[in-house]
């Protein structure tokens, strides 16, 4: 699990991702179905959401449904912790991760 995390921590690190954390403690939020959503935005053409569950994807360019959906990200963003201290929160976990291990062996 260090591994992974720390794996996280890279690909961070050395690409434009952002990685934002809810934390444990938030009671609702926005997008809590479990479904992945993926917002799309283009230069060429109007913004586009990817929609995606266990059993099924979908393509949504209804424009009321896009803004729908782009809210609820953003209200689920601001639940989230901010982008450094979800980092520094991964990073931590990792080291729990890999001292556990160590009093282990």
């Amino acid at each position: 699990m260090a591994q992974q995390l720390d794996h996280i921590v890279e690909v961070i690190r050395s690409t434009r991702s952002v990685a934002q954390v809810l934390p444990e403690t938030t009671f609702g939020h926005p997008l809590m179905m479990g479904d992945e959503v993926r917002i799309m935005t283009f230069s060429d053409a109007p913004p586009l959401v990817w929609v995606e569950g266990t059993f099924y994807g979908q393509s949504i360019d209804f424009p009321p449904l896009v803004t729908s959906h782009r809210k609820s990200y953003d209200l689920l963003r601001a639940a989230a912790l901010p982008p450094e201290a979800s980092l520094a929160m991964i990073e931590e976990a990792a080291r729990g991760y890999r001292d556990d291990a160590q009093q282990q062996d």
